[in-house]
């Protein structure tokens, strides 16, 4: 599936999508940060038949505004 950028806040995203076993995992990078998350989507209910990588899209979005975008330590 193809990546999936976008804008939120002010800030860039880039989403990587992965089909696993169990559902899809989404890898979200937030543009200039080494952090990265990752969220699983698992198969089940809540998925749009006919527009899965929305579905995947729309609850990538919904996630960013709840995971913590920290900047790097130093050690």
């Amino acid at each position: 599936m193809e990546p999936h950028r976008f804008e939120q806040a002010g800030a860039a995203y880039e989403v990587a999508f992965e089909r696993a076993p169990e559902g899809w995992l989404a890898r979200i990078r937030q543009e200039g940060s080494p952090t990265v998350h990752v969220v699983g989507f698992p198969d089940g209910p809540g998925y749009d038949p006919g527009d899965v990588r929305g579905s995947l899209v729309a609850g990538c979005e919904a996630a960013v505004a709840n995971l913590a975008w920290a900047p790097p330590t130093r050690h």
